[in-house]
């Protein structure tokens, strides 16, 4: 089958990334950059081991991402200079059909097998290694997540074991969901993502006690994130402008940030994603690099060229200029494309508009 990106009339887009039709020694270089997106990734090679090999299927259902992943065993890292780097703030629903994976979630530590479905938090770091897998993943981000879950960094690397009701239930829905997902059209996976992640609200929060429930703090940490989201632009947004606009003490609000790394870091973060997003968007490029700094907070155009170079390695510049190149891309010496459409995704799933 040869790569593509599809969309057939209103069906939800697709993007297929497969290594095995390219030469050997480029398979895993490409890889790694390309699932750096989201992961770092190192692979221990044995001598006499295959090629490596690699598929990732995306679906795009609108307000969350469905991929099915096949790979040869490697290792995966979320650490704090890549979550400081790309600002995503979603979360991921996983579960392999087969292989396993083991590692760290935060300050949790498990083995998770075949059938379990478990729960990443993108803002938290992980340290894992997985044996050869295939597993389903669904993306979706935060603010879609959390009204139905409280807190998704309380359950950063929990899981619901595949001999457990909610586990085998939710197991087989994600499943039933990718065998459907490319005849949906674009209402239907938007049905159908309302009606999920109400599933998973519910099954991750079955057996919660009491004290674990931070419905209170955790609406309004979605309410000032909204906030924030939506004033960006404003240079008069600060922890204390933000306390006293919702009447709550500092360090209450400093407390909520917490599991974010603390909202002053929190509200850059932000700023700067949004500025990244803008600066790769093609409709942004007739906009100077001082009107989108300004657009998102920032009164020095020196000083947001500083701060973007420390979150992402790399100068506005240089980031408008990956917004230039084509999605597709051709392995060195080889004409077969690979669609990489699916990093694209990643990075702009619900990011607002300007």
């Amino acid at each position: 089958m040869g790569n593509s990106s599809e969309q057939l009339q209103d069906k939800v887009p697709i993007a297929r990334f497969d290594l095995g039709s390219l030469p050997a020694e480029d398979r895993y270089s490409i890889w790694k950059e390309s699932i750096s997106v989201i992961f770092d990734v190192e692979r221990e090679v044995e001598t006499g081991s295959a090629p490596f090999a690699a598929t990732l299927t995306t679906c795009h259902l609108g307000s969350m991402l469905l991929a099915d992943t096949a790979s040869v065993g490697q290792c995966f890292q979320r650490k704090s200079p890549l979550i400081a780097r790309d600002g995503l703030d979603h979360c991921i629903i996983q579960v392999y059909q087969y292989g396993t994976t083991r590692g760290r979630w935060g300050e949790r530590h498990s083995t998770v097998q075949p059938g379990d479905v478990f729960l990443l938090d993108l803002t938290q770091p992980l340290d894992s290694c997985a044996s050869d897998f295939r597993n389903l993943t669904l993306m979706l981000p935060r603010d879609l997540l959390a009204p139905h879950l409280g807190a998704p960094e309380r359950l950063h690397g929990r899981s619901l074991p595949r001999d457990s009701a909610c586990g085998r239930l939710l197991s087989q829905h994600i499943a039933t969901l990718w065998e459907v997902a490319t005849t949906l059209s674009s209402d239907e996976a938007q049905c159908i993502a309302r009606g999920l992640v109400h599933l998973i609200g519910a099954y991750f929060g079955a057996g919660r006690v009491e004290e674990d429930r931070p419905e209170t703090g955790a609406v309004l940490l979605e309410t000032v994130r909204r906030h924030i989201g939506n004033h960006l632009g404003d240079p008069r947004l600060t922890p204390e402008s933000l306390a006293a606009y919702f009447r709550v003490s500092r360090s209450y609000l400093y407390s909520l940030f917490q599991p974010l790394g603390g909202i002053t870091r929190y509200i850059q973060q932000q700023r700067l994603r949004r500025a990244f997003l803008e600066l790769t968007r093609p409709a942004s490029r007739p906009r100077r690099v001082s009107e989108i700094a300004y657009r998102v907070g920032y009164r020095n155009e020196a000083h947001f060229s500083r701060s973007f170079r420390r979150a992402f390695g790399m100068s506005p510049s240089e980031a408008r200029f990956i917004g230039r190149q084509a999605v597709r891309y051709t392995a060195r010496g080889h004409d077969q494309p690979i669609d990489r459409s699916y990093e694209r995704w990643v990075r702009e799933l619900n990011a607002p508009d300007f």
